[in-house]
């Protein structure tokens, strides 16, 4: 008995050896992918700069050289920063929902977020980050309003969890490959009318009068096509790296659960995930919000449905009923603002 249990406690520890250096092989593959990425900004700046200083006589040299360095300057890594639709709430106006991600983050063993803003028509619970090296908590309000006390702590820790682990060298990357493709393929079709008026500066510019009708078009037809060609393997590589730093997400996630139990257990994260699957939770949600329901009513109905199913709707270790009752009525001005466009979520 005692030789098969350090077997096998020999073959786990094997494994998990293999998985270390399998993630230490993944890693520095991304570093390298994301040093060359860096590397050939820079070589967009330094050969813009080395075109205009050999060649500084010839006016064209100016501005080809001028070109290289705005592409690479333009290119350059910038600092995330939260999405569009994402409003922050200031500690002043909810003390109490500050005070509850930085508990959940110190028991956890995470830099406590920066910020904390709230999206409208947001599903989840991200911990994102905004700049190089702050992370702010970013919370989905139709979620929060259903979720009880001991399930809005679970959503926090598992937002915790699956924060990114890119570091600032590959997430610096990453973000440069999302400008690239964004620049090469983000483009569309002009409309009709300004199609027109750009087709005649052209013409004028060059003192053609009558310029052949669709020169503008074809020329913009041109361009597309060629920033999809381009766009395309930009993409793929952007895709590569995240695979290369993210392909390990559920392991790392297990691994962090011991961390997360200081605030929850494996109950609440499994209870929230049946609340969160398929969004089913949000139909009631949405038919309530179309009846003219309050608030108030939408959260006791819901709070109903997730105790008919068996669930502990009851306090958390670090948020009571009461405060996360005070939580609601620091965002009150937030849920009704997110309730008259819940019917646009799909």
């Amino acid at each position: 008995m005692m030789t098969l249990r350090r077997r096998s406690s020999r073959a786990c520890s094997d494994e998990m050896n293999r998985s270390l250096q399998v993630d230490a092989v993944r890693r520095a593959a991304a570093v390298l992918i994301s040093l060359m990425i860096h590397a050939v900004t820079l070589a967009l700046i330094a050969l813009g700069v080395r075109v205009i200083y050999v060649n500084a006589e010839f006016l064209f040299s100016w501005m080809i050289g001028a070109v290289l360095i705005g592409v690479g300057v333009l290119m350059c890594p910038r600092p995330p920063r939260l999405p569009v639709d994402a409003e922050v709430v200031q500690r002043s106006a909810a003390p109490e929902l500050h005070a509850l991600a930085e508990t959940v983050a110190r028991a956890m063993h995470v830099q406590p977020p920066a910020s904390v803003a709230v999206r409208d028509l947001g599903m989840t619970c991200e911990y994102v980050r905004t700049g190089f090296r702050d992370r702010s908590l970013v919370i989905g309000l139709p979620t929060w309003l259903v979720l009880p006390a001991r399930h809005r702590v679970a959503l926090l820790a598992r937002a915790y969890a699956d924060q990114g682990h890119e570091g600032m060298i590959i997430g610096a990357a990453l973000t440069t490959l999302t400008q690239w493709r964004e620049s090469l393929q983000g483009g569309g079709g002009s409309a009709s009318h300004l199609r027109e008026e750009q087709h005649t500066r052209i013409g004028a510019m060059f003192g053609v009068q009558g310029t052949p009708a669709g020169t503008y078009e074809a020329a913009g037809s041109i361009g597309r096509v060629a920033g999809q060609v381009l766009g395309w393997p930009v993409m793929l590589l952007q895709r590569l790296l995240i695979r290369l730093v993210r392909a390990d997400g559920g392991r790392r996630t297990r691994q962090e659960l011991p961390e997360a139990h200081a605030v929850v257990t494996d109950t609440d994260l499994r209870e929230l995930s049946e609340l969160m699957e398929g969004a089913r939770f949000l139909a009631p949600v949405q038919a309530a919000a179309l009846r003219g329901a309050t608030t108030s009513a939408i959260r006791e109905s819901a709070l109903e449905r997730a105790s008919e199913l068996g669930m502990d709707t009851g306090d958390a270790g670090v948020l009571t009923a009461p405060a996360s009752s005070r939580i609601d009525c620091e965002l009150s001005r937030h849920y009704a603002r997110a309730i008259r466009g819940f019917g646009l979520i799909s």
